[in-house]
C-alpha cells in the first residue's frame, strides 16, 4: 500500500450493518522475512466482511482463546473481530512483529473497551506451533488451550506456507461444531497453486468450507494498494459427517 509518507492510517470498518468504527493503525518501519509491515488489501477486505459472516462464538469455554489471529501483521482484523464479537483476541505473528502489534492494540484500547472487546499481542512460530508467547512473556500451550475462532489474513506467499499454516490451525483449533477458521488471500497468480494446496490440506484434516466470497479492495484516504486487490475469503468448520 502506498502510504505517501503516512505512518498513522485510519481505517473505517463496519461493526454492524449500521455502525462503523475508526480503527487507528500505526505502520512502523519493521521488516521481517523480507516483507515490510504494511496494511494489505486482503486485510482490509476481511475486516469489512466479518460482521456479515453470521458467526456467533461460544461464550462458555473459559479455557479456550475466543479469537486467535495468525500472521496478524498490523492487527486490524483481529481487533475488529474482538469488537464485533465482544470477546478477547490474541493477535500473533513473528517475534519481530509483536512490538508493532502491541502499539496498535494500545492505540485502540479505548475503542476495544467501548465495544466489549480486548486484545493481546504474542509471537507464534508456525515452524514450532506448540506454544505461543504473549508480549509479557507468558506462554500458552496448544496442548492445554485451543481457539474457538482462528483468523488468517494474507498468509500464503511462500511454497511452505500451506503446510505450515494447516499444521498450526490443526494444533490450535478447538474441537466442536461452533469452531471456525476464517481465511482471506489476494488472488495472486503466482500463488494460486499454494492456495489450492491450502484448501486440500484443510479438507484432509477434517474441515469443510461453509461460506465463501470475493471482493475487490477499495481505496482509502487517497492511498492505493500496491498489491492484487481482488481477494477471496472463506469460513471453515469441522466436518460433522
Amino acid at each position: 500500500m502506498d502510504l505517501k509518507g503516512k505512518r498513522d492510517v485510519p481505517f473505517r470498518v463496519p461493526i454492524s450493518s449500521k455502525e462503523f468504527a475508526d480503527v487507528k493503525i500505526h505502520v512502523p518501519a519493521i521488516r521481517s522475512q523480507g516483507l515490510n509491515l504494511l496494511p494489505w488489501a486482503s486485510t482490509y477486505v476481511l475486516a469489512g466482511q466479518l460482521h456479515n459472516l453470521g458467526i456467533e462464538p461460544p461464550r462458555k469455554n473459559g479455557i479456550n482463546i475466543p479469537i486467535l489471529e495468525l500472521g496478524a501483521g498490523i492487527g486490524l482484523v483481529g481487533m475488529v473481530g474482538s469488537m464485533i464479537w465482544r470477546q478477547p483476541a490474541i493477535l500473533t505473528d513473528l517475534k519481530e512483529i509483536v512490538p508493532g502489534l502491541a502499539i496498535n492494540i494500545d492505540l485502540n484500547s479505548k475503542l476495544l473497551q467501548h465495544y466489549g472487546g480486548s486484545a493481546n499481542a504474542g509471537s507464534l512460530d508456525w515452524n514450532d506451533p506448540d506454544t505461543l508467547t504473549l508480549h509479557d512473556n507468558t506462554t500458552i500451550s496448544a496442548n492445554a488451550t485451543k481457539a474457538n475462532i482462528i483468523i488468517a489474513a494474507d498468509t500464503i506467499y511462500d511454497d511452505e506456507h500451506p503446510e505450515m499454516l494447516a499444521r498450526t490451525i490443526s494444533k490450535w483449533l478447538a474441537p466442536g461444531r461452533e469452531s471456525r477458521v476464517i481465511i482471506v488471500y489476494p488472488l495472486r497468480v503466482a500463488y494460486l497453486d499454494q492456495i489450492r494446496e491450502l484448501w486440500e490440506r484443510l479438507e484432509s484434516m477434517g474441515l469443510q468450507s461453509i461460506h465463501e466470497g470475493r471482493e475487490e479492495a477499495s481505496e482509502i484516504d487517497g492511498a492505493t494498494w500496491d498489491d492484487e486487490r481482488l481477494c477471496e475469503w472463506s469460513v471453515w468448520k469441522w466436518d460433522s459427517n
